[in-house]
């Protein structure tokens, strides 16, 4: 078993709830706002001191102006920053908007703040229930790959991997509904209390979480993938993701089981084969590997433990609650603020 570390608290939030997390190469740490409550600034960066400023600005940073242009973000979960210090936030996209906002994939150079790319992603590639939310940035292919979740609140989901050219813009959807991208049909029990939608006709449903957490390994060699509703981690050559030439029945043949691990949101690739795990039904990040999983730490203030990022020796987590909004917790609301983002030492 690993020690139990010590969390530090980088910073702490009375009533805004943090998503995703991203740090920079030298350090500059970025975050999203929970796309399932309203933020003022969706993407923000944390000062030294704990305090937020909106990134690259206020207007990219907040909701695009009705009628305006694509300037502005509508709901975000997903952000990275790549070994260029490039900040890539993945926004959601708003259907019902006047006119539509699709989805967009959207990047800045962290020193200057500049826009650098834009990616609007066509109908073709999604759903009519897509849920777009963790991604990675992959290098040496050139590529992004989303993880299409789908909706948990619908009684069909269809979870694929949609594939960016970064160099030509073409988008791909991928292996959709592939038995690895599925998720138990298990509720997701927190402190004893099941994870439940009410819907507005008044029925409730335990959603069921396909495709969510993705990361990539430093050499940009393999994409590692699961179900936020399963307990396995899956792992595919990120060159096989890259290729146009494939079928999804080739590329499928590529996908091999990698590591177990609990519930998760979110998980990060570190050294060594150690994969860190957001554990969601037990207040805790673990590590999963070849040899199975194991808490790294437990602490009843990581309360829905959801993105993490690597740096410098650091582990950085986000716990935002999010078992306890109405929306899944059966229309009422438990949360008890603050909301953290913490950092723990990695041996």
């Amino acid at each position: 078993m690993f020690a139990q570390n010590k969390l530090e608290v980088v910073a702490e939030f009375p009533s805004e709830r943090p998503g995703n997390i991203a740090v920079s190469p030298e350090g500059r740490i970025f975050i999203t706002m929970s796309a399932l409550v309203s933020s003022k600034y969706m993407v923000r960066e944390i000062l030294p001191d704990g305090k937020t400023i909106a990134f690259p600005d206020e207007q990219w940073a907040s909701q695009p102006a009705a009628n305006s242009t694509i300037k502005g973000i509508n709901g975000t979960i997903g952000i990275q920053v790549t070994a260029d210090n490039i900040l890539w936030v993945l926004d959601m996209g708003n259907p019902n908007a006047n006119p539509k906002q699709n989805p967009k994939l959207i990047s800045w150079d962290v020193a200057t703040r500049k826009l650098s790319k834009v990616y609007i992603l066509p109908d073709t590639v999604l759903s009519p229930a897509s849920f777009l939310q963790d991604f990675v940035i992959d290098l040496k292919n050139n590529t992004a790959v989303i993880a299409d979740m789908t909706s948990s609140m619908n009684s069909t989901i269809n979870p694929a991997f949609v594939v960016i050219n970064l160099e030509t813009g073409y988008a791909r959807r991928v292996l959709e509904n592939h038995s690895s991208l599925l998720p138990l049909d298990e509720p997701i029990i927190v402190d004893g209390i099941k994870v439940t939608h009410k819907k507005p006709d008044g029925q409730s449903i335990q959603p069921k979480n396909a495709l969510n957490p993705i990361a990539i390994d430093k050499a940009n060699n393999f994409i590692y993938f699961g179900a936020m509703g399963a307990k396995k981690i899956y792992r595919i050559p990120a060159s096989v993701l890259a290729d146009e030439s494939l079928t999804d029945q080739d590329t499928a043949k590529f996908i091999s089981f990698y590591a177990e691990k609990p519930i998760s949101d979110g998980f990060k690739v570190g050294e060594n084969g150690r994969v860190y795990v957001t554990d969601v039904q037990q207040n805790a990040v673990g590590i999963s590997s070849a040899e199975g999983y194991q808490k790294l730490v437990t602490d009843k203030r990581l309360s829905w433990p959801d993105g993490l990022a690597i740096s410098n020796g650091y582990l950085y987590i986000t716990a935002n609650q999010l078992n306890h909004l109405p929306l899944l917790n059966n229309g009422a609301d438990s949360s008890k603020p603050p909301y953290y983002v913490f950092r723990i030492k990695l041996d």
